[in-house]
């Protein structure tokens, strides 16, 4: 190629990058004028680049397929028809020697670019028409939104069965799970999202492992017909989780007032059933999910807090203290008739050496509730049972309290525990001992040590294998003698020639 041919060629280059930087800053300046709009969600970080990495971000924009997007996808509705029938994967690179950005990474910078509206978010993630279209979604909140608004858009799928191909040419996965992945992960297929703040990431983790058993609890529901035929009953008195801003996740005694079985917006029918709820104990009404739901006193309904040594507790304390103590009332019954009492069954009508006192005052000897006015109660008011249930409800309310935030506290452990596991089992790889020369060397059909241990090439005692000192001794490191060939008389008598020649020749 010629030298005018070469310039050429670099300054057509030049000429298609500053295009390319050219037609980016107008798309970003036309996102900027869009974030005015009503409904749109809000972005957190830098307007131009939108948390992405920068290499990613730099190959996306100079790719010829996104020029093309910012000159033909001009709104949110053809931008929602060009991934359905465009996107085939979610990895942010194209598979092949030479790495581009794939047509969901470009599809969703100009996404960015155009800005998306509340309303626009939730048709994305409810979308029928095909789950990439959901995903790109997810993808848009996880990079460019509040970090304290991403479980409530997160929340509702994440148990969604859909499924759906995240990586080229490997198994299909569900949006449930991938959704799970983005609040859970940092690595992303070759590339890193937006780190969350500490405290929200672990929150997260505790709300994920809530989930988790509330999806279980659904699964055993839809697999017991009497308990859901039950729950389907209007006016059933159930228990139901609850909890907000301010309060933890608990269980409280609640009323089914109705059975919703359609989705509101799209009037199809939905897999599982919802509850609308009444709390008595608060007078509020909320929806809740199957999952969210129980039967009243049943055992998975106990907090998880209450479990000891493995096993959920079959009882409620408060049941426990008052069987407790009828049955402190039925043994000083039966130990009064032995002594000769009568038996009277309660404390009132016991003997009391002022009864005798009493009657001959003249005082009626009916002390119970309904005694007259003249007796010792009769200062009784009837504001009193009421004060007296009250004060038993508040006691049940700081106890529900106190087990949710038990349960906290104990999924917050777990979720430690699993992340100071998942840094040791980093760590395992660095710390390993390497081979040495003579170590990775074997004879004929042996295989060296460290390809027959695996990762972790220091032997462990039990295992069969002999400690190290031992396998290092000088005599466990001689090699085998080389076998000694006889040659015959003809090779000898050939060999006492040749020298006999060469001293005669040279001396």
């Amino acid at each position: 190629m010629s030298r005018s041919a070469l310039w050429r060629q670099e300054g057509n280059l030049k000429d298609r990058e500053l295009k390319a930087s050219q037609t980016f800053q107008t798309a970003i300046e036309e996102g900027r004028s869009n974030s005015h709009l009503r409904g749109v969600i809000p972005l957190v970080g830098p307007d131009d680049t939108f948390n992405i990495h920068p290499m990613l971000l730099q190959n996306i924009s100079k790719s010829p397929y996104f020029q093309k997007c910012c000159e033909k996808l001009t709104d949110w509705n053809t931008l929602v028809d060009e991934i359905y029938y465009e996107v085939k994967h979610m990895e942010p690179w194209t598979a092949g020697a030479h790495k581009f950005p794939s047509t969901a990474y470009c599809l969703l910078l100009r996404l960015f670019t155009l800005r998306c509206t509340e309303k626009q978010m939730s048709l994305m993630l409810d979308h029928v028409d095909s789950p990439f279209i959901r995903c790109v979604g997810f993808l848009y909140l996880r990079y460019a939104a509040d970090p304290s608004t991403l479980w409530s858009w997160f929340e509702p799928y994440l148990h969604d069965e859909e499924s759906v191909q995240i990586r080229q040419g490997k198994a299909d996965t569900t949006v449930g799970k991938y959704a799970t992945s983005l609040l859970s992960d940092l690595e992303y297929h070759g590339t890193r999202l937006p780190r969350l703040p500490l405290a929200i990431e672990r929150q997260f983790k505790v709300k994920l492992l809530q989930a988790e058993r509330v999806e279980e609890r659904a699964r055993k529901h839809l697999e017991n017909k009497a308990a859901l035929e039950y729950f389907q009953k209007v006016g059933a008195r159930i228990q139901a989780l609850y909890g907000d801003e301010d309060n933890p996740v608990t269980w409280y005694d609640a009323v089914v007032d109705r059975v919703i079985l359609r989705n509101r917006d799209s009037g199809e029918m939905l897999t599982r059933p919802k509850f609308q709820v009444t709390f008595p104990e608060y007078g509020n009404t909320e929806i809740v999910t199957l999952g969210e739901v129980d039967l009243p006193g049943s055992n998975d309904a106990k907090p998880p807090a209450m479990e000891r040594g493995g096993r959920a507790e079959s009882y409620d304390r408060r049941n426990d203290r008052d069987y407790m103590r009828d049955g402190r009332d039925r043994g000083r019954g039966e130990d009064r008739g032995r002594r000769g009492y009568d038996d009277y069954g309660g404390h009132r009508n016991r003997y009391d050496p002022r009864d005798r006192n009493a009657n001959a005052r003249g005082y009626h000897d009916d002390r119970g509730r309904g005694a007259e006015p003249h007796g010792r109660d009769s200062c009784y008011d009837p504001r009193d049972r009421d004060d007296r249930r009250d004060r038993s409800r508040s006691r049940d309310r700081v106890d529900n309290l106190n087990d949710a935030r038990r349960e906290e506290q104990e999924l917050m452990e777990e979720v430690l525990r699993r992340e100071r596991d998942k840094t040791a089992a980093k760590g395992r790889a660095y710390a390993a001992r390497p081979a040495t020369f003579k170590d990775s060397l074997g004879g004929p059909g042996v295989q060296s040590r460290h390809m027959a241990d695996g990762p972790d090439r220091r032997s462990r005692p039990g295992n069969g294998a002999k400690p190290q000192a031992e396998r290092e001794k000088p005599n466990n490191r001689k090699p085998a003698a080389a076998p000694v060939v006889q040659k015959s008389v003809a090779e000898l008598a050939a060999i006492q020639e040749k020298k006999r020649k060469l001293m005669a020749r040279y001396g």
